[in-house]
């Protein structure tokens, strides 16, 4: 109905026009100098109309070639920024399947011109990295810093990932250093730092790390605990080998105290880091201060390895050691270790009878190669050398492992 209702319109119109123009042509003068123009009121409409259509037709064309020629290279701000994205989406596609150099060149074309020029040069940037092209890398990094002047901390990231990932352990660190400056509670930042301080061997400047890597929590609570064992016992063989050629015992201790006073006192009451400065002050000599160490320890801190060590120290007052020891049996009546331990001090005590049982009542409980060794060496000492025969037989299989009790030959067999 309604398209009807315009069709009749539309026909109304067309004879009122055609009833005018029959009824009435109209003259229409146009003078300008020596120059006129004459014509009906009508034509005059036609010609306007052909030139409005000639116009736009004009218009038409330009558009289409304009078109064709953008496709190709793009001419406008808009026609080369949609272009941009294409090559965008087209670089990370290439980036994804590791078309390394397909990739760092699309992207690099497209942040000349996209909206986004610090993503495509950082990425650009990766591309040429996995291309092996480590200047083209540099370049792309020094770009987007140029396109981008607030982007330090993306591209910094991005450069110290890329520094990390080439062995450039140093300039990686400058870098970094210079990053957490910055930004010091960067948890990314942070663990980048850990990453090239524990592969450069810096184990100081790891340890003075530590507590922000916890205060930040950059790694789970393990994790912590392992790099802390680890850095800290890298710092006692360091602080060993500083210290071992001085023949004054006070300067050759210096470095390994200097280790044990940097610890906080949570530090200082864990077994493991009690262990190791007491094995690096007895391996320099300074047994006396070893045993101290370890006996102010051993009862608030006790573990395998201190009560261990603390059995093959020798301390000023021999006797005062293998009491201490004994002390703590009454708490620790089944305890492996310690029975071995106060074997060794009765033997410093030259107590045999009671290093034997000790020795002996260690074996009821774990069979140890240490104490094999020892209680075979305490026999053949004491002239029982079949005994001790037998006991060293049970450490050399213990410590084999793989050995198969199989015949043997007896003495009076003839070979």
């Amino acid at each position: 109905m309604k398209s009807f209702i315009i069709f009749l319109v539309i026909l109304g119109i067309t004879f009122g026009l055609a009833n005018a123009m029959v009824s009435d042509n109209g003259y229409v003068l146009i003078s300008y100098n020596t120059a006129t123009f004459e014509s009906t009121l009508w034509g005059l409409f036609l010609l306007i109309g052909l030139a409005i259509g000639a116009v736009w037709l004009v218009w038409i064309i330009l558009k289409l070639i304009f078109g064709i020629t953008g496709f190709i290279y793009p001419m406008t701000p808009t026609a080369k920024e949609r272009q941009a994205r294409k090559m965008t989406t087209r670089g990370f596609v290439e980036f994804t399947q590791g078309h390394w150099k397909k990739a760092e060149r699309m992207l690099s074309q497209a942040a000349d011109y996209g909206s986004s020029p610090l993503l495509n040069y950082l990425a650009a940037a990766r591309a040429a990295h996995e291309n092996g092209d480590l200047e083209a890398s540099a370049e792309y990094l020094r770009r987007a810093d140029h396109k981008e002047p607030g982007a330090e901390l993306a591209i910094g990231i991005t450069q110290a990932q890329l520094q990390l990932a080439s062995g450039q352990l140093e300039q990686a660190l400058a870098t970094l250093t210079k990053l957490h400056k910055q930004v010091p509670r960067h948890a990314y930042v942070l663990k980048m730092l850990k990453q090239s301080y524990s592969r450069l061997n810096d184990w100081q400047s790891l340890a003075a790390l530590l507590p922000k890597l916890k205060k930040q929590k950059v790694v789970s609570d393990e994790e912590f605990r392992t790099i802390e064992l680890q850095c800290f016992e890298a710092l006692f063989k360091q602080a060993f080998n500083n210290g071992r050629s001085f023949t004054s015992l006070d300067q050759r201790i210096k470095p390994a105290a200097q280790v044990w006073n940097s610890l906080s006192s949570s530090q200082k009451r864990h077994s493991a880091m009690i262990y190791r400065y007491g094995k690096c002050l007895t391996d320099l000599g300074a047994e006396d201060k070893a045993e101290a160490l370890l006996r102010d320890n051993l009862n608030k801190h006790y573990s395998s390895d201190i009560v261990l060590l603390y059995g093959k120290i020798k301390g000023k007052d021999l006797s005062k050691q293998l009491h201490f020891a004994e002390a703590m049996l009454n708490e620790r009546p089944n305890d492996a270790d310690l029975l071995l331990t106060l074997g060794r001090l009765a033997l410093r005590n030259e107590l045999w009878g009671k290093a034997r049982e000790y020795f002996e009542a260690s074996l009821r409980l774990s069979k140890r190669i240490d104490t094999y060794n020892e209680l075979g060496r305490l026999l053949a000492h004491m002239e029982d050398h079949e005994s001790s025969s037998l006991f060293f037989q049970e450490g050399l299989r213990l410590a084999a492992g793989s050995v198969v009790d199989l015949p043997l030959p007896g003495s009076h067999t003839r070979l």
